[in-house]
């Protein structure tokens, strides 16, 4: 049976005015007017204040007028202290009971009276260089503690996605494939065509059996904390161009934000059966926690490796704060893959699976902090939910014509468990290291490279593309077993025509 899932419903619309009155009628029973210390725990009649797009206009005009009660449940009476954290720079303006302003102090509510709080917002704005989705919080604080109301407003035009579900131990999410306008659950493929941004709040799903086709140059903008979320046997299909690719990245715009790492949280996959593959093709992912979580579903300790394969071509990922690739039990076929500045991992490979990697380039040169990781690592264990050590083998592997490099000493790792011997080898490849590269994972050793500079054009640029002296140029080979037709043209578009071509996701151009 399936699993009961609700529509996405569509937001209740109301209008409040900016300066009610609010009228107590006398009553029998009186208000508690006698004061406490002790903190109080406030009650609010909403989870958040949202306004739905709100589009620019010179001169600005404002939103409607949004309001929520604050009830104090106590049996006395409490003074609360209530600010607008954002200050004067905020797009939003509150008031209290009938006064404007920024910051109120001893605010007196009656044990088991309310007050309301009225909010609008006002968003001066270009379309071009300002957040997707303005944030802020009112702060109500009573004797030390401390309670805020979020503030949303929906800043230009685009498809939104805002959660509304939510299951205990998962982020709240909506379903944004594998659910009719009636709730029932359905297999169905959506298209996202490139006509205006898609900005993701919680989580969006795709979920068992459905379909998400993303088209060239689409922007994907994802909030803080958010991600995609690509549920068991549901598939993700994001094919760009060389000229539009496709981006997922922060729905904060300004140039502040540009490369800032962390800002939302990830691209999640869940494992499916064969024929459930997944393709990213010309695809930049930028700033997240992780770029891209392929894992079998955590929640099944003992799960086979997934039969499903995500296959990367043309991929960028960059600016992550924990990881560029994170994999457990799963396949992953890449070509022209650059994955640079990861706080902790570029790729870590774990579990069972079957990585098949050619002209890979890992340049990590974080700088935002310390970072101890190596920048490849690559086990056949992993602990599962259970707290079990969970050894699997890796299939037919290969990590060929790429380099491996950053800032560290020590940027390559591999720990096996004995209990699993992995199917592995390295050909072609060019590695910082201070760890062995020799034994059965590296055949040829005179296709090992220790400790070289690769050359990149400019470092301090991100720009990863070689120069005529560099050491990758031409130390690639076009005829290792199995071939792999993608090889045959770079990141960029260039063709690798001489049969020697050089190591990492670009060829060189003069």
């Amino acid at each position: 049976m399936q699993p009961d899932r609700p529509s996405l419903h569509a937001l209740n619309k109301h209008t409040f005015y900016l300066f009610a009155i609010i009228l107590l009628a006398a009553t029998a029973c009186r208000k508690e007017s006698r004061l406490t210390d002790d903190p109080v725990t406030l009650e609010f009649s909403e989870e958040e204040v949202l306004f739905d797009t709100v589009f620019a206009l010179s001169p600005p005009i404002g939103t409607i007028t949004k309001r929520f009660r604050v009830r104090n449940p106590s049996g006395s009476a409490v003074r609360v202290d209530i600010e607008l954290e954002g200050g004067s720079p905020s797009p939003f303006r509150i008031n209290v009971d009938g006064s404007p302003g920024l910051s109120f102090n001893d605010v007196e509510i009656l044990g088991g009276d309310s007050i309301y709080v009225f909010v609008e917002a006002t968003l001066d704005q270009s379309g071009q260089s300002t957040p997707l989705i303005h944030e802020d919080h009112i702060r109500f604080v009573n004797s030390g503690n401390e309670q805020r109301m979020k503030l949303l407003a929906w800043g230009q035009d685009a498809h939104y996605f805002r959660p509304n579900r939510y299951i205990p131990g998962l982020p709240r999410f909506s379903i944004i494939a594998g659910v009719d306008d009636q709730g029932s659950t359905i297999c169905e493929t959506v298209t996202w065509p490139n006509d205006k941004p898609y900005v993701i709040y919680g989580y969006a799903v795709v979920d068992s059996c459905s379909a998400l086709i993303i088209e060239p140059g689409v922007r994907v903008h994802v909030h803080g904390g958010c991600g995609l979320w690509i549920y068991r046997w549901g598939k993700l299909r994001a094919e760009g161009t060389v000229e539009s690719p496709i981006t997922f990245q922060s729905d904060r715009l300004e140039a502040l934000y540009a490369e800032l790492p962390g800002q939302w949280d990830r691209i999640w996959i869940n494992d499916g059966p064969g024929g459930g593959d997944h393709e990213l093709k010309n695809v930049v992912i930028k700033n997240a926690l992780v770029g891209l979580q392929c894992e079998t579903w955590p929640g099944l300790p003992d799960a086979e490796t997934s039969q499903a394969w995500m296959n990367l071509q043309n991929v960028r990922i960059r600016n992550c704060s924990a990881a560029g690739i994170l994999s457990r039990n799963y396949r992953i076929r890449a070509t022209n893959l650059l994955v640079g500045d990861c706080g902790q991992f570029a790729l870590a490979l774990t579990g069972g699976g079957q990585y098949q990697l050619d002209h890979v380039t890992v340049a990590n040169f974080w700088s935002y902090g310390i970072r101890n990781d190596p920048s490849f690592v690559m086990t056949n264990t992993y602990a599962a939910i259970n707290n079990t050590l969970q050894v699997r083998d890796i299939d037919e592997s290969w990590l060929r014509n790429s380099i491996i490099h950053g800032a560290n000493g020590n940027e390559f790792k591999l720990d096996f468990n004995s209990l699993a011997t992995p199917n592995l080898r390295f050909q072609r490849t060019l590695f910082r290291t201070d760890q062995s590269t020799t034994g059965d994972f590296f055949p040829e050793q005179e296709s090992i490279f220790r400790n070289q500079n690769p050359g990149f054009r400019d470092v301090s640029a991100r720009d990863f593309r070689l120069t005529s002296s560099s050491f990758a140029v031409n130390r690639g080979s076009g005829a290792l077993i199995p071939f792999n037709p993608l090889a045959g043209i770079d990141m960029d578009g260039v063709f690798r025509t001489d049969g020697q071509p050089d190591l990492g996701c670009y060829e060189f151009q003069p």
